[in-house]
């Protein structure tokens, strides 16, 4: 049992947000992580951001965190038989669910507030507190923005990949678009490293797009091993926990009187991938001869031997017909390009947004 520190209401411990007050409620079944704190490693133990384990979908090496509850929806144990009826937190569910207007959890209908969000659902004429009875639900008429059942919207789930490879929680997509960040609530409230407005999913289609809302540490998605991704002056990639930018060679213009300026032997390089270690800070640059380089923690041209979330050989980059190019080399965790503008996301498709990181399936 949960004790609400604001109203002191009791609460099951698998919810989330106090059924009284709607206050978030400790976690006590696994301590808090801090998004910049370390996490395991793959190959080696290393400190490093807990949304890059997930990727290889299983680390036998990785240290198991607490359990997660239950999810809502799961069998529930059969309530025992008391002298005295039950409060309502402590009573059995009912069997009259309706969709939290603002996350789409199934929510009983003598709730106020709900269990996975925290949203007042009295504000919306949600199911909660005996606003009113099933049977005036069915003959009220239609709110223009009242939610329609989850069922019909629904065309898309982002599932939440935990630390160990495990699935965790999961958020619906809409047919229409969807903003998600900070401002969004539920998964992804707590995550630092998220804009209130980071990025809108929508339909296409029957296709998937992404859009950086001009986020501050972007929108990541996974490349396919073994296939060449085009790099571009400015394109940005993530390879364990380095992110690094590619720069596209330029000469420099010459001065307002004609005069050249001089600098080393070129040698033909094809341009440099520099480290990211700031908005407008970078760290050491690696020139790229035309032969192409290697990335790796072991082995290759640019080494990462403290980052354990980079494989022995993870990733090259060459140069082709003129043009260069990323290939991810069969890497446990992967190799992710950042989204510049907008971008189709194929089913099954890795999505890495601040710390977490995401699935989506459609």
């Amino acid at each position: 049992m949960i004790v609400c520190s604001r109203c002191s209401k009791d609460n099951q411990d698998h919810y989330k947000f106090c059924l009284g007050c709607g206050a978030e409620l400790p976690r006590q079944s696994s301590e808090p992580r801090s998004p910049s704190a370390p996490g395991p490693g793959i190959d080696r133990t290393t400190s490093a951001p807990p949304a890059m384990a997930a990727a290889s979908g299983a680390l036998a090496s990785a240290p198991q965190i607490d359990s997660e509850p239950a999810p809502f929806g799961a069998a529930q144990p059969e309530p025992v038989a008391m002298a005295d009826p039950l409060p309502p937190e402590l009573a059995p569910l009912s069997d009259e669910t309706y969709p939290c207007s603002h996350c789409g959890a199934q929510v009983p209908e003598n709730f106020r507030f709900c269990h996975v969000c925290g949203h007042d659902l009295e504000a919306n004429g949600s199911a909660a507190g005996g606003a009113e009875t099933p049977e005036e639900r069915v003959s009220a008429p239609a709110v223009a923005n009242a939610p329609e059942p989850e069922a019909e919207t629904q065309r898309a789930r982002l599932i939440l990949i935990e630390p160990d490879g495990s699935e965790g929680e999961s958020f619906a997509l809409g047919a229409g678009p969807t903003l998600i960040g900070r401002a969004t609530g539920g998964i992804f409230a707590s995550d630092a490293y998220l804009s209130p407005e980071h990025a809108e999913f929508r339909f296409e289609g029957d296709q998937l797009v992404v859009k950086d809302m001009e986020s501050l540490n972007g929108v990541y998605i996974r490349i396919d091993p073994e296939i060449p991704i085009e790099l571009f002056d400015g394109s940005v990639f993530r390879v364990g926990q380095e992110i690094l930018r590619f720069e596209a060679p330029i000469a420099p213009d010459p001065a307002p009187d004609g005069t050249q300026h001089a600098g080393s032997p070129h040698r033909g390089f094809v341009g440099r991938i520099s480290l990211v270690i700031g908005r407008s800070a970078t760290g050491n640059s690696y020139p790229i001869p035309p032969h192409g380089i290697h990335l790796g923690r072991e082995r290759g041209d640019v080494l990462f031997p403290e980052d354990g979330y980079v494989s022995g050989l993870h990733c090259r980059i060459h140069s082709e017909v003129g043009h260069v190019f990323l290939t991810d080399v069969g890497s446990s965790n992967g190799t992710f390009v950042r989204v510049s503008n907008e971008s189709f996301v194929p089913r099954g498709t890795f999505v890495l947004m601040g710390q977490q990181l995401f699935r989506a399936e459609y």
